[in-house]
């Protein structure tokens, strides 16, 4: 099956090298339109069907979330190309969003493709779009929330409910205050670099922690904590230290 793209950049040797890239990476995906103005891409996109739209963030006359809350709806997967760094863009790690960095890779273009593929993300509605503009305008501040990907689009969870989060293989399922739970295609790795810059840790190759909702510390058996939904976690030996400085920042009675 062949699907139509759209390139959208004010830099027209961007476009060019990406629709260059897009010709080796694979036959599945043909350029209709290049665009180096947003306004032109804007109405060539209220007027054409288009599959995937590879979308610079940061253009002189609108900027990608702007072309984007400027359409009625989206019928469509987008793919951010920006030069943003990864700080900046950890807004995108739940959601379904992909994004590539400039200067694009070659590998790393026939892997987005791949998972797109793979999964066909459901397009975006403009409320999900708004939170995600938000995120990116506010990267320096801590993350409030996450967005995590559903099968009529995005859910967005407030991070201070995760209780913990666990590893199942290439994928972690995260555990809530309110007794949901969530399984997400990511690992947890991948999960403990969106969360560790609001106080997760790692305390086990299998768990990340919120410490904000740990219940009991107990010394023996190698040392384990119990979670306040009644999870006991062992602690490995070499994320006790991090544990206990943790600990030793709690006032005591």
């Amino acid at each position: 099956m062949t699907y139509s793209a759209v390139l959208i950049d004010d830099e027209v040797h961007c476009t060019e090298s990406l629709r260059l890239l897009l010709e080796i990476a694979t036959p599945d995906v043909k350029v209709a339109a290049i665009f180096n103005e947003s306004g032109a891409a804007l109405e060539y996109l209220k007027t054409h069907p288009v599959d995937l739209v590879f979308l610079d963030i940061e253009m002189p006359e609108m900027n990608g979330f702007q072309l984007l809350g400027a359409l009625d709806q989206l019928r469509f997967d987008v793919v951010f190309v920006t030069a943003y760094d990864q700080y900046a863009i950890k807004a995108f790690n739940f959601s379904a969003i992909s994004y590539l960095l400039k200067p694009v890779d070659e590998d790393d273009l026939k892997d987005t493709l791949t998972r797109w593929q793979e999964k066909k993300y459901k397009v975006m509605g403009q409320n999900q779009l708004s939170m995600m503009w938000e995120l990116m305008a506010n990267k320096e501040k801590p993350k409030s929330k996450i967005a995590l990907p559903t099968n009529d689009g995005l859910e967005f969870l407030e991070i201070s409910t995760i209780i913990r989060c666990e590893s199942e293989s290439n994928y972690t399922r995260l555990y809530c205050s309110d007794k949901s739970r969530y399984l997400i295609c990511r690992t947890l790795k991948d999960v403990e670099k969106v969360l560790q810059e609001n106080g997760f840790i790692r305390i086990h190759h299998s768990h990340l922690i919120n410490p904000q909702f740990i219940r009991k510390f107990v010394r023996h058996d190698g040392g384990f904590i119990v979670m306040e939904d009644g999870e006991q976690i062992s602690i490995s030996k070499t994320k006790k230290s991090r544990l206990f400085e943790l600990l030793n920042d709690v006032e005591r009675l």
